[in-house]
């Protein structure tokens, strides 16, 4: 049986969310000693960092799981849960990076996050 379409696009979200992080930990892994680089040794340097690498390959699988949920689920229906991608990335943020969010941040998010509700509300029902 497998699956549902809408656990794989939240899987595909998640995902994409990690992958976001990683390639932000390589990144700032990779800062030490590139600011001297060329462009395109320092695209090199990044994508040969662990973390970048990592995350772009979690980012991968996740798009595969994007395209399976796709296939099969109208995207105007799953297309607005990628917006769960402004929360996780900004937790993440937070816990890994010690970003400070703003209390006007977290209200933007928090009103994204209802419009999402809102809108998977609207097409319950809807399959194809």
């Amino acid at each position: 049986m497998g699956l549902t379409m809408e656990w794989t696009a939240l899987g595909a979200i998640l995902l994409a969310s990690c992958g976001h992080v990683l390639i932000k930990m390589g990144l700032v892994a990779a800062a030490h000693g590139t600011a001297e680089m060329g462009l395109v040794q320092r695209i090199v340097q990044y994508v040969l960092q662990p973390g970048v690498a990592a995350g772009l390959a979690v980012y991968g699988f996740g798009t595969l799981l994007w395209i399976a949920a796709v296939s099969r689920r109208n995207i105007s229906f799953l297309y607005p849960l990628t917006a769960l991608n402004y929360v996780l990335v900004t937790m993440g943020g937070t816990l890994f990076f010690g970003e400070h969010i703003s209390a006007g941040r977290w209200i933007g998010i928090a009103v994204v996050v209802l419009g999402v509700a809102l809108l998977q509300l609207s097409v319950t029902g809807e399959k194809a």
